[in-house]
């Protein structure tokens, strides 16, 4: 290798430690410049508003609508009474539900909402056995007998069935990890990240007339785990 040649190698090696150095120190300026806060100082202490913050909660059931841009949801926890209300114009994330825990950063509006530019969910995987539980045909056999009553099914997660969350059918669940297609489920919570394609899991719910599982409580199956 010439002279010029390692010259024009060393700069360009320069330039990109330089940059990297550059992204990570403006990153750790953008966290360092939001103040983590608690619910109910976002709701009364008025010398936050205009400054970036950082409020976590828990998603308030039926505070937000699928679909609705820009997209509107409450958080609350179990030390306040209060809700703030957050204001998010980007993808939502697969775990957002009902009842998941949000973190959120932006910057306190004058009515005390949030106006985020940062939105981080978590929602804990949960186990639980599938002994008892029905299996996909045994429901949809006797769909007409168990209308209305709540049952705890187990089956596979049908590929490329998992919609976003809001959505009218959020997943598809069948007896046979194969399937193409099979029972609907609407549900309105979360979905953890080891909730995927194929993996087996338990629900609880009921099933209406028109064949839909409305779930209440999603889980993976025990013996996965």
């Amino acid at each position: 290798m010439n002279k010029r040649a390692k010259q024009r190698l060393i700069g360009v090696t320069m330039l990109i430690f330089v940059t990297v150095g550059a992204l990570i120190w403006f990153t750790q300026l953008g966290n360092a410049t939001a103040t983590p806060v608690a619910i109910d100082a976002v709701l009364s202490d008025r010398s936050l508003v205009g400054k970036q913050v950082e409020v976590t909660g828990q998603v308030v059931a039926g505070s937000w609508v699928s679909g609705a841009k820009p997209f509107v949801f409450e958080i609350e926890d179990e030390e306040s009474e209060g809700r703030v209300r957050v204001t998010w114009n980007d993808i939502i994330p697969g775990s957002f539900g009902d009842g998941t825990t949000a973190t959120v950063t932006g910057t306190i509006a004058e009515d005390g909402s949030v106006d985020a530019k940062y939105l981080v969910t978590k929602c804990p995987s949960k186990y639980e056995s599938a002994t008892g539980a029905l299996t996909v045909n045994d429901l949809t056999a006797r769909a007409g007998e168990l209308s209305g009553i709540t049952v705890k099914v187990t089956g596979f997660v049908v590929a490329g069935s998992i919609a976003a969350p809001g959505s009218p059918v959020r997943f598809s669940l069948a007896d046979n990890s194969k399937a193409a297609e099979g029972l609907e489920v609407a549900f309105d919570g979360g979905l953890s990240e080891e909730f995927t394609d194929g993996v087996k899991a338990v629900i609880t719910g009921f099933i209406e007339e028109d064949g839909t599982f409305q779930c209440s409580e999603v889980a993976l199956d025990r013996s996965t785990r």
